[in-house]
């Protein structure tokens, strides 16, 4: 229960002491110029301690966000998500240089939206200078965001995270840019006049199964299993961009090519596969594997394909399915997404998928119209039989 007492000084002003005791719990107190705003603080500190939230303000002061921020760089990112450090590191460092000296008792959700607009008002580029994205400002937002959470749950720095009030830009729907047919045909010509002896290989493994340019060239012979036939069957991801792991199915061209890439591998190697070796390695540094953006350049450019970049081969393997009927559902799994959001760019692209679902269930539940008796001069079908007068 909470005692409220008045205290008078020497100068004769008023102050009220209150004083929270519960079982279980350490004492709380706290000293207000105002009686009514002591017995709120009472109430929420009593409410609080009773459900589990009570955090006093005293910890959130003694952290600034500087320490948060490096706190969770060095135990979460680096440890956790290396890959990520590089781009992650940085936006780290943008909020350390905007926000880092206030504690977090005193960080708000204006302060972080003062600096979301001076996010939002970024530009970059000498020549033709644009403004950040704003998908981009979002990703600077999502890693504050997930520090202040770890420092709220795991490390009890503060009672609740500020970012539950900042609102995040809008962002417009993804880029979908995917290569039509004859674009497909002109690029694998390219590819296989390459001076690139993967390049060709990875344009199929990547346009037969949507996996990432880091996930297919970071594949190690241990991670492709062979099928009964002796062919490469499935492709296990140990690391991806979601952190889980994951089977893809090896088919079609996809399939062909790594069978191919198998066969010249064990030729090197007195006819056994070496699993630690990598699929694309470089002919110049060791377990790394192979550069390919100049060669991809140069076989766009005799393709004669303008605004494409590897990452949308990943687009293209969506939009083929969808286009084939394949689910949202389908699509993410075979993608790697864990929701359903991501694929919603391609919802689009599927209208004749779902023009036939639509007539099967016309045909089905409501009758096909061509099945319908003649029409009557008055416009209404003809009807010879007698109404049904059953019960049913």
């Amino acid at each position: 229960m909470a005692s409220i007492r008045e205290r008078i000084d020497a100068s004769g002003k008023k102050s009220y002491h209150v004083q929270i005791r519960l079982k279980g719990f350490p004492p709380q107190t706290q000293t207000f110029d105002s009686k009514s705003i002591a017995k709120q603080w009472a109430q929420r500190v009593e409410t609080e301690l009773r459900e589990g939230r009570y955090m006093p303000h005293a910890v959130a002061q003694r952290h600034t966000v500087k320490e948060m921020l490096e706190t969770y760089r060095d135990r979460v990112l680096t440890p956790l998500k290396p890959k990520r450090i590089r781009d992650q590191g940085q936006q780290l460092q943008w909020w350390i240089d905007r926000i880092g000296r206030y504690s977090l008792a005193d960080i708000t959700p204006a302060i972080i939206g003062k600096y979301r607009d001076e996010l939002l008002a970024t530009t970059f580029g000498k020549i033709k200078p644009k403004k950040l994205a704003p998908a981009t400002a979002v990703r600077y937002l999502a890693v504050l965001s997930h520090a202040f959470n770890v420092a709220v749950k795991e490390w009890e720095w503060l009672p609740e995270s500020p970012m539950a009030k900042v609102k995040k830009p809008k962002v417009a729907n993804g880029r979908v840019r995917y290569l039509t047919t004859d674009e497909l045909g002109r690029l694998r010509t390219a590819t296989a006049l390459s001076e690139n002896r993967y390049l060709a290989a990875v344009l199929e493994v990547a346009i037969a199964t949507g996996m990432r340019y880091s996930e297919i060239m970071n594949l190690r012979w241990r991670d492709v299993l062979l099928d009964e036939r002796g062919q490469c069957s499935l492709a296990v991801l140990e690391e991806t961009k979601n952190g889980e792991r994951r089977g893809v199915p090896l088919t079609g061209s996809g399939q062909s090519a790594l069978d191919a890439l198998r066969q010249a591998h064990m030729k090197t190697n007195d006819g056994r596969v070496n699993s630690g070796l990598l699929l694309f390695p470089s002919s110049t540094k060791k377990d790394k594997p192979v550069e390919l953006r100049k060669s991809w350049e140069t076989a766009l450019k005799r393709a004669k394909i303008e605004n494409f970049r590897f990452h949308d081969l990943r687009h293209t393997t969506a939009s083929y399915l969808a286009m084939e009927g394949a689910t949202g559902p389908e699509i993410a799994e075979v993608l790697g997404h864990k929701d359903l959001q991501m694929v919603k760019r391609y919802a689009h692209l599927s209208k004749a998928h779902i023009t036939g679902v639509l007539s099967r269930m016309n045909q089905s539940r409501l009758g096909d119209p061509s099945d319908a008796p003649p029409s009557s001069a008055t416009g209404r079908p003809a009807h010879h039989d007698k109404p049904d007068s059953g019960s049913d």
